[in-house]
């Protein structure tokens, strides 16, 4: 994931991808070469994908729907 931030939580968002290693952000006026370089070394560099995938794993996980359909069940109910 390559964030380009511009407003309110895409600065939070932005840093937690690369946090997570999952991505790399840059700021909203960088040029065309920076750009390239960016996506030359997220579309490489195989540490990316790996942590993505393992990102995509934790939030399958965590953030079932049937488990967020139960707790609304029990909310309403």
């Amino acid at each position: 994931m390559l964030v380009l931030p511009f407003e309110q939580d895409a600065f939070n968002n932005a840093r937690r991808a690369a946090d997570l290693g999952a991505g790399r952000h840059l700021r909203l006026d960088a040029s065309v070469a920076a750009l390239g370089a960016e996506l030359q070394r997220l579309l490489t560099d195989g540490s990316y994908r790996l942590a993505a995938k393992d990102v995509a794993g934790r939030l399958r996980r965590e953030y079932r729907p049937e488990a967020a359909a139960r707790i609304i069940a029990e909310l309403v109910a």
